[in-house]
């Protein structure tokens, strides 16, 4: 007998969020509640299975959920709208990939389930771990190191990439990070094919850091207290979510947290139940991350100026410049000179062509606050380079957290004997405690260097090419 959907099966057929709050209500027998962050992660995720984003990375603390959002009503709402597709579902061992692939299967087999959806698993294919439906998709559960050779996949979702035991093991972080390129060469398409990273943050080196850097994420990052006052779309509403707000006051009061801050040590309670919004002391920049070449052994490349610009002036109302120059090399970032110190526009133009006269860089990032829009103003149509001002993207502690791994390894390099080599390190080190001109400069590059960009080559000087500027034979800049 043909089944005629009821209307509240349609209605969840069609909208994720309320897909998961149907699935959650039978599964536990109640209902889900007044929860805007599952909410604001079922609007990301519904972006993501509409394709208007294809990699979403979401860190959140453990017992929010995340499973069975993320992966259990996300494989299964893919597959009642899609039966072809092909989905890889990973997690950090096979046990636990296996029980979430279970946990699809058992999901798609429900009554409610199959009223909603014409999507049927096809008979004797339904083990736990690798069940496909009637019309040649499926679900194939693997372990984060498992292999998944002769396979493709349309979707992959990836459920906690580490095992907490594994948080500081690093040939285990490193076997993960790198298995995670072998998971990608899996796709079947391999720019519009989609990936769904849900992860607790366990180390700054971990999956999530390694993801960021690599740059092209959307990132959906929800501590367990908020740092900030912050704002959520909805999809349908907005979700005002006040500084010190916790995502689950019912099961985490304020005694409890006040608990796991003091007791929470590995991981780290900043990373593990704050996703790194509040690093602790375990995760802090120390002097001795930073290391020293000489400029005798500066590498051969382009340069990249990064300015940070403040507001001109010197009275109470005004902020430092920061001017940087910077190479890279072999996967490590050569800071080559700066200036740093509060100055009025016309200051800031003349360090910029003192610094172009002596590195001929091939590209200028202008951070498009404060003074920055006056600067480029001031000096693009003359650069034989491009200018190019740069729109921040997320809090200046978040744009640090992007790159502190790659200080903490020793990537960034000093000249030994600069004389503002202590003053930059000690602002690194003390933010956000003291000043952040330089942090802004520095994650600027960073932020571009990570991006992949290829730098022109910068364009030849009148003698013999080299970094040479005849002071008479200067423009008026």
């Amino acid at each position: 007998m043909l089944r005629i959907p009821s209307v509240e099966n349609k209605l969840v057929a069609e909208n994720f969020n309320l897909f998961v709050r149907h699935a959650f209500r039978i599964e536990h027998g109640t209902k889900l509640g007044d929860q805007p962050y599952v909410e604001h992660m079922c609007h990301m995720i519904s972006q993501l299975l509409d394709g208007d984003i294809t990699r979403l990375l979401i860190n959140l603390p453990p017992q929010h959920l995340k499973s069975f959002v993320c992966t259990v009503c996300a494989a299964a709402y893919l597959l009642g709208k899609n039966p072809r597709l092909r989905i890889l579902l990973v997690a950090y061992n096979d046990a636990f990939a296996e029980a979430l692939a279970s946990r699809v299967r058992d999901l798609m087999q429900a009554s409610w389930y199959r009223d909603a959806f014409a999507t049927r698993i096809k008979g004797g294919h339904a083990r736990a771990n690798d069940f496909g439906t009637t019309s040649g998709g499926g679900v194939f559960a693997v372990s984060a190191t498992g292999a998944v050779t002769g396979r493709t996949a349309d979707v992959l979702l990836y459920d906690d990439p580490h095992e907490i035991l594994d948080w500081n093991n690093e040939r285990k972080l490193d076997l993960v990070r790198n298995n995670f390129n072998t998971l990608l060469s899996r796709l079947q398409n391999k720019v519009k094919g989609k990936v769904l990273v849900a992860a607790h943050r366990v180390n700054d080196a971990d999956l999530s850091a390694y993801l960021l850097e690599q740059g092209g994420w959307t990132l959906l990052r929800l501590p367990l207290r908020a740092q900030r006052t912050r704002e959520f779309e909805l999809g349908h509403d907005v979700w005002l979510r006040e500084k010190g707000d916790v995502l689950r006051p019912d099961a985490y009061p304020r005694r409890e947290i006040e608990r796991l801050e003091k007791t929470q040590v590995a991981p780290p309670f900043a990373l593990f139940h704050q996703q790194g919004e509040a690093l602790g002391a375990g995760m802090k920049i120390k002097a001795e991350h930073f290391q020293s070449y000489s400029p005798s052994t500066t590498p051969i490349g382009p340069v990249v100026i990064s300015i940070d610009p403040g507001h001109g002036g010197h009275g109470s109302e005004s902020s430092p410049s920061a001017i940087q120059a910077w190479k890279t090399w072999n996967k490590n970032y050569y800071l080559i000179d700066e200036f740093c110190k509060q100055c009025d526009v016309e200051v800031l133009r003349k360090e910029f062509w003192r610094v172009v006269r002596k590195y001929n860089p091939s590209l200028a990032l202008v951070e498009k606050t404060a003074d920055g829009p006056a600067l480029h103003a001031l000096v693009h149509r003359k650069a034989r380079f491009e200018v190019r001002l740069v729109t921040p993207q997320g809090s200046k502690s978040e744009r640090l957290n992007r790159h502190r791994s790659k200080i903490r390894k020793g990537r960034i390099y000093l000249p030994d004997e600069a004389i503002w080599r202590t003053t930059f390190i000690d602002e690194i080190k003390h933010f956000p405690g003291g000043g952040d001109d330089r942090v802004d400069a520095m994650t600027q590059y960073l932020d571009f260097a990570s991006s992949g960009e290829k730098l022109p080559t910068p364009r030849a000087r009148e003698h013999g090419g080299v970094i040479v500027f005849s002071p008479s034979r200067l423009p008026r800049w």
